[in-house]
């Protein structure tokens, strides 16, 4: 079987050139102090006038609580919030980054913001979505579908959207689709529940998206654990006979993806044309460390390493494209945000979503029988036990549990007698 591409994407060391970048910042912008205002302004005097920060318009599908202000009371049987949210991004912003205050006040000069946020009801969401591919060039009437990963706010999610979109080039709709994490770094098994609790509200707007007329191809971008949710909702659809997205479907891409391998597995089971699928996967990714252990030592789709012959044997048989990042220059800690924070790797993501579809018969299909995964990557069950372990501790019972109210049978003992 001919092996899917797959193509290492390195990132440069940039941690000299960012630092120089961000005092030069601090210099213009009076971080320096007070004392320092007059010669703010003489500089501003020979230089052209200032560009103004970008207003980028986003629609939100949200199964968060309602914010504060919001009128509409309880979600409706969408199951979801709706929300018109304009994000601001500032003149001079730097690929990868999302300037935000530390020290200084904010201000839309400098940083990405948050600007006028208003409630829709689920019938004025999809208005306004018509309205805005509607009012683009035949060229811009894609839809980029952002769905964040744990341990995010709603800020967040919104800023990397843009943040994404404008460094990959995208010209098209922005739609943020927020689920309720807790926000807490102890809190994975708890977001895990509530992003399976959200499916419903995403494949509903997967179903809105593509009755809008005129639009082109709905694009998705799932970080982390909402490459779980994101396939979960694919899945859903595809079972219920919408998984084309009324023929809109585009690039679906998984980036870091917090999600186990055979899960993954029985997902793309059910989705008709897996090569529309990307996975974005780094072998070093810490968050993701963690997450396999949480998990037991499950494989975790985002940490596959396709220089190991047993994961490039995973890999061939999943039928999807599977792009490796490398964080050789400065990311974040955990080396999990890479998809966005590498230049090279959001520019190579707005290709993706910029070119052509995908042919199908250009990858293997994935075949109906997986073979047999390692051994360590087994459930724990199916592995070898421990030396010395006792055979009573590795025998698993298939004893029915009682009834709630029966009365309880009576002991039957070694000899046959009660």
């Amino acid at each position: 079987m001919p092996k899917p591409s797959t193509r290492i994407v390195a990132v440069a060391p940039a941690a000299i050139r960012m630092a120089l970048v961000a005092v030069a910042a601090c210099a213009l912008s009076g971080c320096l102090g007070a004392d320092m205002s007059g010669i703010s302004g003489s500089l501003g005097s020979l230089t052209a006038p200032a560009r103004q920060p970008r207003a980028v318009p986003v629609l939100v599908a949200s199964t968060r609580p309602a914010f504060q202000g919001d009128t509409l009371g309880a979600p409706t049987r969408e199951r979801a919030r709706f929300y018109r949210q304009t994000v601001t991004v500032p003149p001079g912003h730097q690929a990868g980054t999302i300037a935000r205050p530390s020290l200084t006040p904010e201000s839309a000069s400098r940083h990405f913001t948050l600007a006028d946020r208003s409630a829709l009801t689920p019938d004025n969401f999809r208005a306004e979505l018509a309205r805005a591919i509607a009012a683009k060039p035949a060229d811009q009437r894609d839809v980029l579908v952002y769905v964040h990963g744990f341990n995010t706010d709603y800020d967040e999610a919104a800023f990397r959207l843009v943040q994404v979109a404008t460094d990959a080039g995208f010209r098209g709709t922005h739609v943020l689709f927020t689920w309720p994490s807790y926000r807490r770094m102890l809190a994975y098994g708890g977001d895990r529940e509530v992003a399976t609790a959200s499916r419903d509200a995403f494949e509903k707007l997967l179903a809105d998206l593509g009755d809008v007329p005129g639009i082109g191809r709905v694009n998705l971008i799932a970080h982390s654990m909402g490459a779980f949710l994101t396939m979960e909702g694919l899945r859903q659809a595809s079972i219920a006979g919408r998984g084309e997205v009324n023929g809109h479907l585009g690039e679906v891409i998984l980036a870091a993806p917090d999600l186990d391998v055979e899960v993954f597995r029985g997902q793309m089971a059910r989705i008709s044309r897996p090569s529309r699928i990307s996975l974005f996967v780094q072998s070093d990714d810490r968050a993701l460390a963690a997450s396999m252990t949480v998990a037991w030592d499950r494989q975790r789709l985002g940490s596959l390493d396709v220089r190991d012959p047993r994961h490039r044997e995973i890999i061939s048989t999943l039928g999807v494209r599977v792009f490796t990042m490398s964080s050789q220059g400065w990311t974040d800690l955990m080396r999990h945000g890479t998809f966005a924070e590498a230049p090279e790797i959001v520019r190579l993501i707005g290709g993706k979503i910029a070119a052509p579809p995908v042919i199908e018969d250009a990858l293997p299909p994935a075949p109906a029988e997986a073979p047999a995964l390692p051994a360590e990557l087994q459930p724990p069950q199916a592995q070898t036990p421990m030396a010395d372990q006792p055979e009573s501790a590795r025998q698993v019972t298939s004893e029915p549990l009682p009834r709630i109210g029966a009365e309880p049978s009576p002991q039957i003992r070694a000899d046959g007698t009660n």
